[in-house]
């Protein structure tokens, strides 16, 4: 797309302006574009379709946009998912979503627009328009990706970059767009491989963009439960005595589908807070499992199981439980954080002295990508703990 590809691609025929199409509290508008130029054109033609309806119906249409995001996928269902997710967000985050879709089998550049305009609710709200825009790019398009986007961004916004899938080690158009973004989201839940890609994401720091993975958000009660242990002025001192950790994570029935990605990040964060340092990756222990050593503050020992096991209920890689076992001055302890049958709840238990001295139930409610991508556009900086964390797991890989 853009001046020079809009010359190599076969101009596409405008189709008329839709008729405006009210689904429950939305009303959609689409058309086809083969250039930027002519897809700023539909753009305005959409937008004087969105306001004449809204007149129509006694109300002022607010355009609104706060960021710009731009969402990369080479896969139909991550796009979908994506898109669907950045519907739901556009009364909470308005925003110029640009959905880039590669696609490297079939060669030339197709850009596809659509229109949401949010009508109001029985509550009255204001209806928002908010704009989405769909570019397929197609064939070697490593050098093209970043002349497809710029031109589509909304000047003086911030720029939130979500990649969806496995971010590759190296190429081109990953380099491109990360530079042009304020923020970079992944999520290490779709990760192939995310002992490899894990480090991978952590060197594209070195871009200054700041970082986040859905997948960390999800940790985020288990962060705080941990936490909420070392809180107790009595068993703080274990944090300098643990001796060994065992997190165990989802898998399918088989035992095919192995993501350790959050059990990889929640070892990634004890260890950066605690000053750990890897000594050495054993042999994988069963079933995919990873078997680590690592040194404390005091070069003691600390070893770190992470094991598959199979969970009704819950998605492949989520955490199901922690065991964080301790001990100091000839006292040992155990804390240990388990779901509960219903995957909704968990039990934190904390053993010292062979005694249970607390034991709580606490809620652990599953976000969606929705919830969980919302929170992540409220926040502009970096997230200095993940970066920590990524650090370290540079250093186990």
């Amino acid at each position: 797309m853009g001046a020079r590809a809009s010359r190599d691609t076969p101009r596409a025929r405008r189709p008329d302006l839709a008729t405006a199409v009210t689904v429950m509290d939305e009303a959609f508008w689409g058309a086809r574009a083969a250039s930027i130029d002519a897809l700023e054109r539909e753009l305005a033609r959409l937008r004087r379709a969105a306001v004449a309806h809204a007149r129509e119906r006694g109300q002022a249409l607010a355009r609104a946009s706060v960021l710009n995001l731009v969402v990369y996928a080479e896969r139909e269902i991550h796009a979908r998912r994506a898109a669907r997710a950045v519907a739901d967000l556009a009364l909470r985050h308005p925003s110029r979503a640009i959905i880039v879709l590669g696609d490297r089998r079939r060669d030339g550049v197709l850009a596809s627009l659509q229109l949401h305009c949010h009508v109001p609710r029985s509550d009255g709200a204001q209806p928002v328009l908010y704009e989405q825009i769909l570019a397929r790019v197609r064939g070697d398009f490593d050098e093209r990706v970043a002349s497809v986007v710029i031109p589509l961004l909304v000047p003086d916004l911030p720029v939130f970059l979500w990649w969806t899938g496995t971010p590759p080690s190296d190429g081109r158009h990953v380099d491109d767009l990360v530079t042009l973004a304020d923020r970079l989201i992944v999520d290490s839940a779709d990760f192939a491989r995310a002992d490899l890609t894990l480090p991978e994401v952590a060197r594209l720091a070195r871009f200054r963009v700041g970082i986040t993975d859905l997948n960390w958000a999800r940790l985020t009660d288990w962060r705080e439960l941990i936490a909420q242990f070392f809180d107790v002025p009595a068993w703080r001192p274990f944090l300098n005595g643990i001796t060994g950790i065992r997190a165990g994570f989802a898998v399918d029935m088989d035992g095919r589908d192995i993501h350790p990605s959050q059990a990889l990040l929640l070892l990634g964060w004890l260890a950066s807070r605690l000053a750990w340092r890897p000594v050495e990756r054993l042999a994988p222990s069963e079933a995919g499992g990873v078997l680590f050593k690592m040194a404390g503050s005091d070069d003691a020992a600390v070893m770190v199981r992470l094991r598959p096991r199979f969970e009704r209920g819950l998605d492949a890689g989520d955490v199901s439980g922690v065991r964080i076992q301790a001990a100091l001055g000839g006292e040992s302890a155990e804390f240990v954080i388990k779901r509960a049958p219903d995957q909704r709840h968990a039990t934190a238990t904390a053993i010292v002295g062979g005694t249970v001295r607390a034991e709580r139930v606490v809620p652990l409610p599953a976000l969606g990508i929705r919830e969980l991508l919302g929170e992540e556009l409220t926040i502009a900086g970096n997230d200095h703990v993940y970066e920590a964390a990524l650090a370290t797991l540079m250093a186990l890989a």
